[in-house]
């Protein structure tokens, strides 16, 4: 019987071993696919902030200026930097500067205490007033965060969109929507 060329006497053993190395090339060609997209997913959920409020507001006290609030942004919260707007009796709004002196910078209202995922932390500022009975109210707006990781969320620009609204007790809420431009 004429033998066979070598390549042709082990064709049927080739396309066998030729089907496992191609399963196995394709196994791990999706591992390496879909492990890679995983830590990708990973590393840019850790180092990109939120891009809705990382918080939510629970409770307002201005009378001693509390604020209980809840974080949601899924990350440690490490710093928070808050400022107010006051209304008049008129609806006027206006951001809230040290002693009521517009030549003076924006008032801010910091935390720095660790604030762990999901957990409610009741921030107090008891030296502060904001509540004056004869005013339209107020707005309380987070206008930064900064997370444990180093990330930080930042109010959108040119608007407010992270606040909790109060208003005077003779009134029953606010006549026009409000709206506040981003503190210069």
């Amino acid at each position: 019987m004429d033998e066979l060329p070598p390549t042709s006497r082990n064709y049927p053993l080739r396309q066998i071993k030729d089907r496992e190395l191609g399963w196995i090339s394709s196994l791990i060609s999706a591992f390496l696919l879909f492990s890679t997209g995983a830590y990708g997913q990973t590393a840019a959920s850790t180092s990109t902030p939120p891009s809705t409020c990382p918080i939510q507001f629970e409770r307002f006290n201005p009378s001693s200026l509390s604020v209980r609030i809840r974080n949601t942004s899924g990350k440690k919260i490490v710093g928070l930097v808050f400022n107010a707007a006051l209304a008049d009796a008129t609806e006027h709004w206006k951001w809230y500067h040290w002693d009521f002196d517009d030549a003076r910078p924006i008032r801010n209202f910091g935390w720095n205490k660790t604030i762990k995922e999901n957990a409610a932390k009741t921030l107090s500022w008891s030296w502060t007033n904001l509540d004056f009975q004869h005013g339209g109210g107020g707005a309380f707006v987070l206008t930064s965060a900064l997370f444990e990781d180093g990330s930080m969320w930042q109010t959108p620009a040119g608007r407010t969109s992270c606040m909790c609204l109060w208003h005077d007790s003779h009134k029953k809420g606010f006549i026009r929507p409000v709206e506040l431009p981003y503190p210069q």
